[in-house]
């Protein structure tokens, strides 16, 4: 008698458990905006290639290369969102020629498109939506 009450409470326990392990697969509706993402789509519109980096404070990190005549979407490091205030820097690979965009106050789930032109003080950026 104890023995299947005992298999019973252990039977409802794991089952608990399980429950309350279980995922949906949805977001939680009450999801900070910190837990998306920011990312950068650097769009080439010159023959060189170019290293992208983003810059906050003196800090730079490097987020990628990205050739010529191509586009790549970068994810921004959380760090540099958090802080409220960054740069990217484009350097072309055998080139003296780079171009920094000011600070850009770009939060958790904006992208920043930024168009590098053949000579890069043309070059532009925006802050949106992706």
């Amino acid at each position: 008698m104890y023995a299947r009450q005992f298999c019973v409470v252990v039977a409802i326990a794991i089952l608990a458990m399980a429950m309350g392990c279980a995922r949906s697969g949805r977001s939680a509706p009450g999801l900070s905006s910190f837990d998306e993402i920011a990312t950068a789509r650097i769009t080439n519109h010159g023959w060189l290639d170019v290293n992208v980096y983003a810059s906050r404070s003196g800090s730079r990190q490097r987020l990628g290369t990205v050739t010529g005549q191509n586009s790549v979407v970068f994810e921004l490091p959380r760090n540099f969102i958090e802080a409220r205030g960054l740069r990217i820097v484009i350097d072309a690979i055998g080139s003296t020629q780079t171009y920094q965009t000011d600070v850009i106050p770009a939060g958790p789930g904006q992208q920043i498109d930024v168009v590098v032109q053949q000579s890069l003080a043309m070059s532009h950026y925006s802050v949106g939506s992706p």
